[in-house]
Order: structure tokens, then sequence, then C-alpha cells
């Protein structure tokens, strides 16, 4: 099957020259260079003498203002304009709309010599400010200290957890999604790294950032360009020195907070606001988050802009500060587990984390934690994302996917994940669909991987669009692709498999036979039985002596290993391992486990760290009962690749079918 894309076409006319490439067959509209530089053009002067590479910007009280590729701003007037130019010219502004790309200027009408501007930022730092020159732009390094910032803390965790949803606004006018072309790279090693979405804006404005870096050339520099998503056009990419990668764009989308990215722990830790200018950039100011800590535990995971004023950064330490912008003054910090990334609602109030044994919510505006309950051990190094709605909190951790309801503050669904499957990257485009490792697209409610799309190098949803960013290869123009997920093709492949009784071994109505005999305990069998018969209830399955499948449980070990924990030290331990697996003709077709070892621990007051853990070492046979089953499986062989029509590898990495991302759009 080949899945298609069909998009808008914007053909102005004949005398404006600007030119479309319409791919038939698809309906998709790409272009070329075109889209990226076809706003710079030969401008000529009524006499014919003079001539200049520049943009228009507009036309007003009959005065022309263009800008040249070194984002100086230009004034003429109209009538001094060759005729070929003010009819192209008075057309032009005719089209309407600002250009999101233009410099901001004092005096636009006459030409812009780059200055020394001062900004808010560039206030003197009662911790010391380093001056530096960036081309004949003023740079600063600012000088921070995160321990000037109040401490918040967290608390300790409550069984009472309530949160009320805040309505959802009403989604904007329905509109075909318009692709955005990039410009095609000019170096051999230049590579696609990272992508960040103007969340405070409703003219979506993206950011794209390439990595030039020769091997053995320590002269790295990094590319940026900025998109304007709702009109499909993109900016003149410009160039700035380091290795750095986009992580957040500002409200009003030109300003875009970067990130140093070089290779090995505590080489992520500076950060530094740029803005395009031209071909080069305007590197404004930068400063070190996390400056006092060693390590990994300095480098920065995550941020993210709450409104044109704050700014929210976290650490792979478990360091959150909100930081006033531009002036850099941390406000407030608090502390959640290291290695979390958190996640950001989509009305950019609530920040949701793990923290110890607690995942919570915290409230940014009012400053003040709203719900934080017990948390599974296993919820310690994950990366979390809230639905579109809020409704819904998914948390990618090591063992699987978590998605849990914000409102009840409990755990829908638990959904295993095969590591290679993850990639530590996840994205919520849509309430029942997440997005994990930048290509498989997750069924929560059905428990089913859905679908493959491979292909892109960035993915970030927004506004109920999934945006993936691809690059085809040297000198070859690249493209932003926005989507809904599940695109429509995948939908109706889901539809007909899931009514095609032979093409899943284990659906709602399967008979299921419970094998129990790896249960070394002859003693806790009938409640492990038990506890999978009630289990295939939940998904409407029959459990049995007979079925049409297999679920095996077992449990491994004991087996001695030495467990540490932070601020106790080390113990000897007795570790066993529960395990379930549907099995479909001596075939593994998903499976699930869980140990005995506790990873985190409250000791009960009378009672010390050797006791506990001697109680801990009993198997965790509560596991049979509270396992998530899947609905559906795929029978091994059946799921194809719809570009290729071959089967895809059973196991835990089956889809139901696979689409490939180019810059000519989805197949």
């Amino acid at each position: 099957m080949r899945s298609v894309l069909q998009f808008a076409s914007l053909i102005g006319t004949s005398k404006m020259k600007r030119f479309f490439l319409l791919l038939i067959g698809t309906g998709f509209l790409a272009s070329s260079l075109a889209l990226a530089n076809d706003e710079f053009r030969m401008w000529g002067d009524a006499k014919g003498k003079n001539k200049i590479k520049a943009k228009f910007v507009k036309l007003e009280d009959n005065v022309v203002t263009l800008e040249n590729e070194d984002g100086d701003e230009i004034e003429v007037e109209l009538k001094k304009l060759s005729p070929a130019d003010q009819k192209f010219a008075a057309e032009a502004a005719k089209e309407g709309g600002d250009n999101p790309f233009k410099p901001k200027s004092d005096d636009p009408f006459k030409p812009k010599p780059k200055t020394d501007k001062p900004s808010a930022a560039s206030k003197d730092n009662p911790s010391g400010v380093k001056e530096t020159q960036a081309g004949s732009e003023k740079f600063r390094e600012l000088s921070v200290d995160c321990s000037s910032a109040e401490q918040l803390l967290l608390g300790a965790s409550s069984d009472t957890w309530q949160i009320e949803i805040p309505k959802a606004d009403a989604p904007p006018a329905a509109s075909k999604p318009r692709p955005t072309a990039i410009a095609p790279g000019t170096e051999m090693h230049e590579t696609l790294v990272g992508m960040a979405i103007n969340r405070g804006s409703t003219a979506k404005i993206a950011v794209v950032g390439f990595s030039i870096d020769k091997q053995g050339n320590n002269d790295a520099k990094s590319r940026v360009v900025l998109c304007d998503l709702s009109t499909g056009k993109s900016g003149t990419p410009a160039v700035g020195p380091g290795k750095m990668v986009p992580i957040a764009l500002h409200d009003d989308g030109r300003q875009i907070l970067m990130r140093r990215d070089e290779w090995g722990g505590g080489l992520h830790d500076r950060l530094e606001v740029w803005v395009p200018k031209g071909k080069n950039v305007a590197r404004l100011f930068s400063w070190k988050p996390y400056d006092t800590d060693n390590g990994r535990g300095r480098d920065v995971v995550w941020a993210e802009f709450i409104d044109k004023d704050k700014l929210v950064t976290c650490s792979n330490g478990g360091k959150v500060v909100l930081w006033n912008f531009p002036d850099i003054e941390p406000v407030f910090q608090f502390d959640i587990s290291d290695r979390t990334v958190p996640a950001l609602s989509h009305n950019r109030k609530w920040l949701a984390y793990f923290a110890g044994n607690d995942i919570g919510v915290f409230d940014l505006e009012k400053r003040e934690v709203i719900a934080q309950r017990g948390a599974p051990a296993k919820m310690h190094a994950s990366h979390m994302a809230f639905s579109p709605s809020s409704a819904r909190l998914a948390c990618l951790t090591q063992d699987g996917l978590n998605v849990w309801n914000v409102e009840t503050g409990k755990v829908d669904f638990d959904i295993p994940l095969t590591f290679h499957q993850t990639g530590w990257l996840i994205d919520y485009p849509d309430d029942n669909y997440v997005l994990v490792g930048n290509h498989l697209l997750i069924d929560i409610e059905n428990q089913l991987n859905l679908w493959s799309y491979d292909g892109a190098s960035q993915v970030r949803s927004a506004g109920g669009l999934t945006y993936f960013a691809v690059v085809d290869g040297f000198k070859k123009p690249g493209a932003i692709v926005p989507t809904v997920l599940p695109h429509a093709g995948a939908k109706d492949v889901v539809k007909k498999a899931l009514n095609d009784p032979e093409f899943c071994v284990l659906r709602p109505g399967t008979k299921v036979r419970i094998d129990v005999s790896g249960i070394q305990d002859a003693a806790q069998r009938d409640r492990v039985s038990q506890g999978l018969k009630l289990n295939l209830e939940g998904i409407d399955c029959q459990g049995g002596a007979q079925g049409a499948i297999d679920l095996v449980a077992s449990v491994e070990g004991p087996k001695a290993i030495k467990v540490s924990y932070i601020g106790v030290g080390e113990f000897n331990f007795n570790q066993s391992t529960v395990k379930v697996r549907f099995v479909y003709q001596n075939r593994t077709v998903w499976e699930s486990m869980a140990s005995n070892t506790p990873g985190f621990v409250h000791l009960p007051p009378g009672e010390n760290m050797e006791g506990y853990l001697r109680k801990s070492e009993t198997p965790y046979y509560d596991f049979f009962k509270t396992v998530q089953l899947p609905k559906y499986l795929v029978k091994p062989n059946a799921a194809r690749n719809q570009a290729t029509g071959q089967p895809l590898q059973p196991g835990g990495s089956v889809s139901l079918g696979t689409s490939r991302i180019t810059a000519a759009g989805l197949r």
C-alpha cells in the first residue's frame, strides 16, 4: 500500500515570478531551493545603473524597504526603481502578512549597519558579566548562580490526587497542512540535529538546526533555519560558531535557545540565544545554568519557554530552574529524579515530574505542587509527555510505556517495549496515540504497535499535527513534512486487520491456555493462575487448560547480587525475576517481566535496611494479577512493510505497517 498526503497548492500570478513544483500523483506541494531563496532577487534602479540582491520587506508611503543578504535594511523610493521592480513590489505588498523572518529595526528608512544594540539582557549583571565580540555584535557571557534562587521543597506524597483538567480551547479552523522546504546543505559533514517549535505563537514558527562538523576539524559550525509552518516558507539559513543544537524557540519566533552539543558528559552545559540575521546569526548572550554542578549533572537535558518572559530548564542531575528572560535571573528551583525529562502541559502552566518514589504535577504560575503520589520504582530514568488535552501523561522508561490518568493519578496503561524501540524519545500527537523513538506509533487503547514512520531526523508534535524534519541527501533540499497521526492509510489497515480473524493471534474472544509450570513454588501456582485469569477477563479473553495461544508464567532465580542505595551503603540480595509471555506456535510474541529488587526504599519506623531487604526477597507474585496484557497481538509475519510488501520481523518490534517520510511527503 502506498500512503499519500495531499497538500494545497498556492500558485501566484504568472507576473509575480514565483514558481512552485506540484508533484502530480501525490498532490504534494514541494519546492526546490526556490522556496528558501526566491525572496532574494536582483533589484535595479530606473536608470539601469545600480543593482542590488535583496528581498522585499514592505511597501509603505511609496517607500520600499529591502533586506540584503547581510541582514541590513535599505530604503528606496518606489519611483526610483525600474518599472518591473515597481510592479513586483506593488504585487508583493498585496500578498499581505508580515514576514516572520525580517530583522527588527528601530529605523527601517535608511541602511541599517550592524550595531551593538543594547537589550534587556545586556544590563550589568551583579554576579559578573564578561563581554566579548562576535563579529560586530556585542556578545555577553553571563555568570549566574542558581543558589541565589528560592529553593522549593516538593513535599511528601499523598494518596489524595485530584486535578481538574482545563477545558480545551476550540480547535482552529481546519486547513490543509503545508510542507516547508529547507535549503540544502553546502557541507559534506552536515547533519540535521535539532528542531523546536514556537509554542506561544498563533502562527507556528519552527527552527531546524544543522551541525557542520568536519572530522578532525575543531572549527565546528551550526546552521539554523526559521520556518513559518502556517505558510510553508523558510527563512535564510544562518550560520553560527560552535557545535550547537536548538532546543527551544521564544514566543517572538526569532530568538533561538541553543545548547552546546559536544560529545561527552558535562559538555551539554552551555546555553546561547541566537537571532538569524541574513546569512549569519547574532549571538546575544550565553550562560551555564548549572555551572556549579559536576560531570553529567551539569548538562541541560530540557528547556522550554512558558511565556515571553519566563524560561524553565532541567539538568541531567534533576535540577529544575525557572528563569526571568532575557535578564537570565533564576527565580526558583526544585529537585526531581536525575536522568528524568519532565513534561510541560500544552497550556504551559503545569510541569509533570518524577522525584524519588513519587510522580507529581507542579503549577508554574502558583509555584506549588498540585498533586503528588507514590509511583512504581521503574519510573526512574524516564521521559515524559502530556497528551494534547493534558488528560493523559505518557512516561517512557527503560521497561516500557506507562500512561497515567492526570485527573486521578492512576496508571491506565502499562505497555512493555524493548529498549531499541524507544530510543529515549517520546512525543504525544493524539490523546490515544504515543510516538516513541521518533518513529513507532503506539495505539494506547489497544496496546498495539500500530505504525512505523521511518526516515525523519527530527519529529515534533504541535496543534494536532506532527512535523517530520527530513533531509534526503547532500546538496538536496530537505523539508518539514506535516501530517496527522495516525494517517488515513494506517487507520484503514488497522480497521481491516483487527476485523480479520486470520491476522491476529490474540484479540477479544480468544481462548488462551494458561501455563504455570514455570512457577517453582507449587503452592503459588493456583494464585498465579487465578491472577492471570482475571487479567484475561479484563481484555475479554477466556483463560483455561486449552487455547489457541499460550500465556506462560515463570520465575527465574534467586540470583545473588549486590544492591546499593545512596547514603545507606551496599547489601547482599537474592534477586528473583517474574515473567509472563504469550507464546504462539513455540514463538514468543509478547512478554513482560519484573524483579523483586526495591528501586527506592522508605523504611517503616523501627526497621533497618537489612531486615527490609530480607523480607523483599520473596518473588513478586502480585505481578501476575497486576500486569496489563495487550488486547491484540499480530500473527508473526502477518504485518508487512507497506512500501516493499515484505513481512516485518516478529516479536516486540512488530507494527502493522511502515511508511517512509521523505522531502516529497509520506510514502
